[in-house]
């Protein structure tokens, strides 16, 4: 049982050049990319909105902050996530992927934590999982960028 408290169930998101990784909980559902509804006088980041399951659903690309954004093709991938916490049960919001996301089954103890992304403002920490530069978002920091609670409406909603 010891054994099993050490794994941690993710998602790893291609996005840009680098990868993310998220816990699968997180995740509501994985779709193809699909047309965009864009919005006015919205951040560069802010892709647009899609419609999910009779709703809109704010289309992001993180990518835009690190490097190159991504281009959307026909491997892309929308990651619906679930509402951040604090929020309104119907306030999804989703990331644009370059590829499918695979699922990882995480060893904690085989993570190797590195400094590389430690100055950056939406990444919580940054790892070596197989010999690849992976970060961990910042929940509470993407929740700031998205949402700014001083003024009406919020950013994406």
């Amino acid at each position: 049982m010891a054994l099993a408290d050490n794994r941690i169930h993710g998602l790893l998101l291609p996005v840009g050049d680098r990868f993310l990784l998220v816990p699968s909980a997180l995740v509501a559902e994985i779709s193809v990319f699909t047309t965009l509804t864009r919005l006015p006088l919205a951040p560069n980041w802010l892709l647009g909105v899609m419609s999910w399951r009779s709703r809109p659903v704010p289309v992001c690309d993180l990518a835009r902050f690190w490097g190159a954004p991504v281009v959307p093709g026909e491997k892309s991938r929308v990651v619906v996530f679930y509402p951040l916490p604090g929020r309104q049960p119907s306030e999804f919001f989703a990331l644009i992927t370059s590829a499918e996301p695979q699922s990882r089954i995480i060893d904690t103890p085989a993570v190797l934590l590195t400094d590389d992304d430690a100055v950056h403002p939406y990444l919580a920490v940054s790892l070596d999982l197989d010999s690849r530069r992976v970060g961990i978002p910042d929940l509470e920091a993407l929740k700031d960028l998205f949402y700014d609670d001083s003024a009406a409406p919020p950013v994406l909603f």
